[in-house]
Formats: C-alpha cells, sequence, structure tokens
C-alpha cells in the first residue's frame, strides 16, 4: 500500500521582490526583467582544475576566470523556437587563497549589431576555486525585442571599476546564437512568468536531502486585475493547492511564497516540480511550469521528516524560565538585609 503523503504547507504574499536595479548603460532596461541568486547546484563542482578562459586587462591586479558557465532558454508559448527567458550559471574562480568582490554586467547583442544592457549584478564575492559561490542570472525579455539569435557579453569588474574579464560568444558556445524573443512576440493570452526562484533549507541530519524548501513565485497578468490559484505538483502529483490570489498587471507586489514542510511519504531522491495556475473562478489552466523549462524546478534533493537518519540528530535540551530568578532574588533580600544590619 502506498504511504500517505503529508505535506505542512505555509502561503503569504509579499510587497517585496528581490531585484537589482540595472543602470542603464546603452539601452532601456526597463526592456528587461533580471534578477540574481546564488546557485545551489553549483555545490556539485568536481573539477577545480579544469582549463579555464583567462582573459584580464594590463591593469588587472590579479586574474579572474570562468570555471563553469552555463546557459538555458525557457518560456516558448507560441512554440516558435524563439523563448522569452533566458537563465545563466556563471561560476568565478581566482588564484588560491585570494577573493574578489566583484560585479557582472551582461550584454546581449542582436544580428543587427545593437547592443543591448541587460543587467548589472549586486556585489558578490568569489573564493579561490570555492564551491559555494556560484551565480544564478535569470532574464525576460519585454515587449521590443524581435525574434533574432542573440550573442551575450560579459565583463566583470571589481570595485575599482577594473575591468578583470571579458567573456563574448567568440569565448563559450553557451553565451552564441541564444534564440530569444520579447514578450510581444511570445503573447501569452493571460499571463506570463516574471520570476520563479526555489531555495532549499532543513536538512536535519545532513545528508544532502531537504525536508523543506521556499518557492518565490511572480506571475504577471495581462490584466489590470485577475485571481488564480496555484496547484504545487511532485513528481506529477498534485500535494498542494494554495488558496486564490490576485495578480495586478505586471506588479511585484502580488508576488507568491510557499513554505513547504514534508512531513512523510517522500524518500530520500531527487524530484521534479511543476506548477499549474488556474483560473480562481472556473479552474481553467492559464499557465503550466515544469522542470524541463525551469532548471530550478528539475532534480531537487528531497527526502520528508520521516526519512530523516535518527542517530545523525543533534539532541539538545534547553530550560529557559522567566521569573524564577526573580522570586529567588527577592527571597534573598532579607538576608542582605540582616547582613548589612549586622555589618
Amino acid at each position: 500500500m502506498q504511504r500517505p503523503i503529508m505535506l505542512i504547507l505555509a502561503f503569504a504574499s509579499s510587497l517585496f521582490i528581490t531585484n537589482a536595479n540595472a543602470t542603464n548603460a546603452l539601452n532601456d532596461t526597463s526592456k528587461i526583467k533580471a534578477n540574481q541568486t546564488r546557485s545551489i547546484s553549483s555545490l556539485n563542482k568536481i573539477a577545480p582544475n579544469k582549463p579555464a578562459v583567462i582573459k584580464p586587462t594590463s591593469s588587472a591586479t590579479s586574474s579572474v576566470w570562468i570555471y563553469e558557465l552555463q546557459s538555458s532558454i525557457y518560456q516558448d508559448i507560441d512554440n516558435d523556437g524563439y523563448y522569452q527567458n533566458l537563465a545563466l550559471r556563471l561560476d568565478l574562480d581566482t588564484q588560491q587563497n585570494q577573493s574578489h568582490e566583484v560585479v557582472a554586467t551582461f550584454y546581449l547583442q542582436g544580428s543587427n549589431g545593437q547592443i543591448h544592457h541587460l543587467f548589472s549584478s549586486d556585489f558578490f564575492t568569489i573564493n579561490s576555486n570555492s564551491t559555494q559561490d556560484s551565480q544564478q542570472f535569470e532574464f525576460q525579455l519585454l515587449s521590443d525585442f524581435t525574434s533574432d539569435y542573440y550573442q551575450i557579453i560579459i565583463e566583470i569588474q571589481d570595485r575599482d571599476q577594473q575591468r578583470l574579464l571579458h567573456a563574448d560568444n567568440h569565448d563559450f558556445s553557451a553565451l552564441q546564437d541564444i534564440a530569444l524573443e520579447g514578450q510581444r512576440f511570445d503573447q501569452d493570452n493571460q499571463l506570463s512568468i516574471y520570476s520563479l526562484r526555489l531555495e532549499l533549507d532543513q536538512d536535519a541530519d545532513n545528508d544532502g536531502y531537504f525536508e523543506g524548501f521556499t518557492l518565490h513565485l511572480d506571475a504577471d497578468s495581462h490584466f489590470q486585475k485577475q485571481t488564480v490559484v496555484a496547484d504545487l505538483i511532485i513528481e506529477k502529483q498534485v500535494v498542494y493547492t494554495s488558496r486564490p490570489f490576485t495578480l495586478y498587471g505586471n506588479s511585484s507586489s502580488d508576488q507568491q511564497h510557499f513554505d513547504v514542510l514534508l512531513a512523510n511519504g517522500f524518500r530520500p531522491s531527487h524530484y521534479d516540480l511543476s506548477i499549474e495556475i488556474r483560473d480562481a473562478s472556473d479552474g481553467y489552466q492559464l499557465h503550466y511550469l515544469q522542470a524541463s523549462a525551469w532548471t530550478s524546478l528539475g532534480h531537487v534533493a528531497l527526502e520528508s521528516r520521516d526519512y530523516i537518519q535518527q542517530n545523525n540528530y543533534l539532541e539538545i535540551e534547553v530550560i529557559q524560565s522567566a521569573g524564577a530568578l526573580q522570586w529567588l532574588l527577592i527571597g534573598l533580600l532579607p538576608l542582605i538585609w540582616l547582613k548589612r544590619k549586622k555589618s
């Protein structure tokens, strides 16, 4: 008999979204949505001595190179082979026992030669050949980007605005001929996804499988106001249906957060997650997000609490009280007074 699945989930909306404010370098960045997160999957780096492309300028004080660079595209609603969304995973390394605070700037060049400023990241730290400093950048192209094969350019600078590295399509195939188009050319009649972010937490037995995760979802509606529900699906099984929530155009104040804790029913494994967004009134499917299109939803290391290895628990007892010490001090006051009187 199949083990019943229990899932504890908290649901909330927020008035805040973590989007860096990119400076407008060569074009109107309001045509692009972008965000930056640390990539959990970067922890799997296993070849620190792999040859890398190093292109520091002559004025650079130290070398910075790209250890790993991956690109993926997703959300092709009209199925024409051109995509709205671009994800880049960038892992930078530097010389042994050194660290740098750097900023990454991304540009997009179309076949007409025009260069668009995509995004300037927040400063982040790279530590030697650390496995934990990889960054994930996600972009969504909005209205004015025609369907084209675009080239990507990356510039890495330090806090003194010294250019430490330049990488383009001549250096990496992952930056070459990316089939993209703006949202207007890949129109969804109902809604589109602005951002999706998954954060793993609560690995009580430190075995690499997590009992909990937080899913941050920001959807944009083509209507001024639209009420929807979201189904959370793990391995093709609906495990949670949200309460109705309202989308307000392309506002960022309607972002939704799902805090998930797996109580039981999930063996330690890698799971694919999906999200179905439906109209709250008639249940009509408006959008479907799946692991094949959204890399953060795929191959997620999960287990439920009933599979935690008990012998790895950290046990600690804490006794906390309020007031008992106060009564003890009150009881000691006469003794203190007597002692003072005798003296």
